[in-house]
């Protein structure tokens, strides 16, 4: 009796269910109203699987999109609704509109994206330094593009066959319930997305992610320009405006920081230098001067720590990132933020006295290279709009032609860079991440040379014996390359890690292990910083330093006037500072304070850095 009771209850359920759906599309009005949804949908859909790179992504993406479906329709609800406030035959434009204009964002966004990795948006308009960050054409579409223009032809032929129409007034009951309908849905996902973190890793309505193709994946392309707007409208506003408390913090801290010594013999070493900055991933300061297994980890670097400038105190100061805030903080001197990522929150800051526009100011042709593709961890607009670099290089300008660890191997993107400088004129500064040593440093085998006991070969940290040994031998080919190319006498060469590796993200693994007296297990922080030169006079220089204290180091060797970067830099000239303390991430002191006041400076650090960063200080502070 129960089970026919059931089966009675669900087929009276199905039939009413039957019964919405047909007064649904009782009318004309009524099926192009759903066709709208479903279309915008489908559209959605179609353009998160075609921006990836590859078939397997594209595959990933498609599943993604399916699953994320709900919150995609939570969106086109919100300005579907608005069609309920027109009657008759305008709510039939205002549905025929409202999905063309959507047809022309997404095909304008795919174009974008084509180039520049990023979608269009309203910060464009506020900070227009954000717009093309490299600077190439637009007009690439392609004939994929058709089927989102397609679509909007079969539509309005089918009205003008149908005779369709709409008798309706408007109808503010609907309205307001479509509206209420997509808030709770975009809300719950919010909730579920950002909040509870119950998705995938990384999926967000709101923050943004490490790529824009990641960040556009939960909220869809119209829920990511509607946050966009939103965000960038509250940036327009709080970024050219500053706090006037913020403002007396930050200038005290700025004047505290500063020594004003009398120039010494380092001032001006390396004036009228090309400069090229080799920032090298994941490299810790432990391996230089060691051994494994008889043989040097890196022999070549070992070499220039005694023929240049070694700074042998020097540490990591990445907070919310890792890669892009040695970016940031090399080229301003600024302590990046640790509750998100600078780079790909922060693009529209303009730095006005980064190194890049110090040395544009010195003459210098400036470039930034990554081989990677533009809009990874927001780089290009980072480099092109916030430092000022006046030329990129991405991975589009490289031929991809052999893979060794994360990417591009360094021996082919040296080589090829160093090919590329042979015809930059002179000086010019350039700065280029690596990628080899990138963890997990499984590295094959044919570039493997120092002939590890097998256990210690399998780990990880034999990984990164084996991957620093490889970069090393990279860099010493391009020291070759650029003497080939007569361009080392003129040149300085600064090589630094990007942030530590092994220790970094694989510290409890390799703790485990016993190799040669276990010298390398300590995690210090310390990355190396090397600057060279051809027949200069070598030396070691023993302040305790971080990656902030790059820029008025180099600044002050290339005899640049200090009014350039004495005023905007949370550095110190490493080379001339009666100071020897920094700070790391965790607001952890390294060296030695001399007294209470320099303790309490050294951990405002990061705080102040985070106020220069929201208010968009020295920008400001230079427009006004």
């Amino acid at each position: 009796m129960k089970m026919v009771n059931i089966k009675f209850r669900s087929k009276t359920f199905l039939n009413e269910l039957i019964l919405i759906f047909r007064k649904l599309l009782s009318t004309p009005i009524s099926k192009l109203r759903l066709i709208t949804i479903i279309d915008m949908l489908i559209k959605t859909i179609l353009f998160l699987t075609i921006i990836p790179d590859t078939p397997t992504a594209q595959n990933i993406a498609f599943n993604r999109s399916i699953k994320f479906s709900f919150v995609y329709i939570g969106f086109i609800l919100l300005v579907y609704s608005f069609g309920y406030l027109f009657s008759k035959r305008k709510q039939t434009a205002f549905y025929i509109i409202l999905n063309l204009l959507y047809s022309i964002l997404l095909t304008s966004d795919l174009s974008y994206f084509r180039t520049n990795k990023d979608l269009l948006g309203i910060k464009n308009i506020f900070f227009s330094g954000t717009f093309n960050p490299t600077e190439t054409s637009l007009v690439n579409f392609s004939y994929i593009d058709i089927l989102f223009i397609i679509d909007i032809i079969i539509i309005l032929a089918w009205i003008i066959i149908k005779k369709v129409h709409n008798p309706s007034t408007r109808n503010i009951h609907n309205f307001i319930f479509t509206l209420k309908t997509s808030l709770v849905m975009i809300l719950i996902s919010t909730l579920c997305f950002d909040v509870l973190s119950l998705s995938d890793f990384g999926n967000s309505i709101i923050n943004k992610q490490w790529s824009t193709s990641m960040s556009v994946q939960a909220p869809g392309p119209l829920g990511y320009h509607i946050v966009e707007a939103l965000k960038s409208a509250s940036k327009e506003i709080s970024l050219n405006s500053i706090n006037p408390d913020d403002k007396t913090e930050i200038e005290t801290w700025i004047k505290n920081n500063n020594e004003n010594l009398e120039p010494n013999s380092f001032a001006g070493l390396f004036k009228g230098k090309n400069v090229i900055f080799l920032q090298i991933e994941s490299m810790e300061n432990f391996v230089l001067n060691q051994k494994a297994n008889g043989k040097e980890i890196t022999p070549f670097l070992n070499k220039l720590t005694k023929e240049g400038l070694y700074f042998n105190d020097f540490y990591e100061q990445n907070n919310g990132a890792n890669s892009i805030d040695c970016d940031f903080m090399v080229n301003t001197s600024i302590f990046p933020l640790g509750d998100q990522i600078t780079a790909t929150n922060y693009g529209e800051n303009v730095y006005p006295n980064s190194l890049p526009r110090i040395l544009n100011n010195e003459g210098y042709k400036t470039i930034s290279t990554h081989a990677e593709l533009p809009g990874e961890f927001n780089w290009t607009e980072l480099h092109k709009n916030g430092f000022g670099a006046q030329e990129l290089w991405s991975l589009n300008d490289y031929n991809y032609d052999e893979v060794v660890g994360y990417g591009l191997s360094d021996r082919s993107f040296l080589t090829q860079l160093s090919e590329k400088l042979k015809n930059v004129k002179e000086p010019f500064f350039v700065q280029a991440p690596t990628l080899s040593s990138h963890g997990p440093f499984d590295i094959d085998a044919k570039y493997r040379e120092l002939n590890l006991p097998s256990e210690i070969n399998d780990s990880y940290l034999g990984g990164y014996f084996e991957s620093l040994h490889y970069a090393d031998k990279q860099i010493e080919m391009f020291f070759n390359k650029l003497k080939e190319y007569n361009l080392l006498d003129n040149t300085v060469v600064v090589i630094y890690g990007d942030h530590t590796g092994v220790h970094k993200y694989y510290n409890d693994s390799i703790q485990k292990l016993d190799f040669e007296g276990n010298w390398w297990k300590e995690y210090d922080h310390k990355i190396p910083l090397i600057m060279y030169t051809p027949n200069m006079k070598p030396d070691i220089i023993e302040s305790s330093g971080g990656q902030v204290d790059l820029l008025p180091t180099i600044s002050y060797l290339l005899g640049v006037d200090d009014s350039q970067y004495k005023n905007t830099s949370m550095g110190r000239v490493l080379v001339n500072t009666n100071r020897n303390s920094t700070v790391i991430k965790g607001n952890i002191i390294k060296g030695d304070v001399q007294n209470s006041n320099e303790q309490k400076h050294l951990l405002n650090a990061y705080p102040i850095g985070e106020k220069i960063i929201k208010n968009n200080f020295f920008n400001n502070m230079k427009s006004n």
